[in-house]
């Protein structure tokens, strides 16, 4: 099976303070990996790594077999992202922000369409985003992500905001979209969604990834295999 995304040592500090740790992982074509750990443990800062908004110190990333630094335009034509900080022109509706996106991917317009239908933003495209609430803000920015069909789907904390019935909207088409080829790699502190929705999970701690494995794998190397996960994550991640 296909890498689609390919991580290998990559270490990553700001002056004294090591944020990631010689971290290597791989993820592939038809996976979903959840990489979860607590506030300060590094994921942000890695997952900024993987989509190219900052270079590794030491290590490379590779997007569907392109370099994230060498061919950084080449492996984000092939990858959607949803920040967990989301930063919008104010002044755009929301219609014209997914446009401007779709533009950038060279997806259709069509899609702009179903993204925002699928997403329940079709009474509010037409509103400057500067007045969305945060759920709004979030759905926008999780139908910028999916436009344009990407292979590789990387969000950071996507539950943010969401009611209960949007997240297992979200939960299905990530599993559809998984089965379909492409590869997802997802971080939340929701670890029931974790859980369900990924096929491994990667624990990070102190900025090193310290456990890796199937959700079960995870409850054996805990000694908790009945408890909740989330008592699974504090067992590994502290």
């Amino acid at each position: 099976m296909d890498n689609l995304i390919e991580v290998e040592g990559v270490r990553k500090a700001y002056g004294e303070v090591l944020a990631v740790g010689g971290v290597s992982l791989r993820v592939a074509a038809g996976e979903t990996y959840g990489l979860v750990g607590a506030n300060g443990a590094g994921k942000s800062t890695l997952i900024r790594t993987l989509v190219g908004l900052s270079e590794p110190d030491e290590g490379s990333v590779r997007v569907c077999g392109e370099d994230v630094r060498r061919r950084a335009l080449a492996a984000r034509r092939r990858l959607g992202y949803l920040p967990e900080e989301l930063y919008f022109y104010q002044r755009l509706t929301g219609r014209e922000y997914l446009r401007l996106v779709a533009g950038l991917k060279g997806a259709e317009e069509r899609s702009v369409e179903g993204e925002a239908a699928f997403f329940e933003l079709k009474e509010v495209q037409g509103k400057w985003v500067g007045g969305y609430s945060l759920g709004m803000r979030k759905k926008l920015g999780l139908a910028a992500a999916f436009l344009g069909e990407p292979r590789v789907l990387v969000l950071d904390e996507p539950l943010n905001g969401l009611d209960v019935e949007m997240m297992r909207k979200l939960r299905e088409r990530i599993e559809r979209e998984r089965d379909a080829g492409r590869a997802f790699l997802l971080s939340s502190h929701v670890m029931s969604f974790v859980e369900r929705v990924a096929d491994r999970v990667g624990v990070m701690r102190a900025g090193r990834l310290v456990a890796e494995g199937t959700a079960s794998e995870l409850r054996a190397l805990a000694q908790l295999p009945d408890a909740p996960f989330e008592d699974v994550f504090f067992r590994l991640a502290k």
